[in-house]
């Protein structure tokens, strides 16, 4: 299926689009003349996803995961035959 449509067109089969993208995980794009009123379609759990990540940017907090990551990992077995 297209993954996008005229306003007109995703009306006609707008519970097949929403059954679409809530089990493809693909945003379905509604396009409009004027480019700036088009709108998207997305999985729930892809806009939560992506609202965590919003969150976890604006406060820093990913910033943080991201160099935690980067760091050397230790392998907590080596570490407790170490003691």
């Amino acid at each position: 299926m297209q993954n996008s449509f005229t306003p007109t067109n995703a009306r006609k089969n707008f519970f097949g689009l929403l059954k679409e993208v809530a089990t493809t995980h693909k945003p379905i794009t509604i396009q409009q003349k004027d480019p700036a009123l088009d709108a998207v379609i997305i999985n729930k759990e892809d806009f939560e996803a992506i609202e965590e990540t919003l969150y976890l940017a604006q406060t820093g907090t990913l910033r943080v995961v991201q160099e935690r990551e980067k760091e050397e990992s230790v392998d907590f077995e080596t570490m407790w035959n170490d003691l």
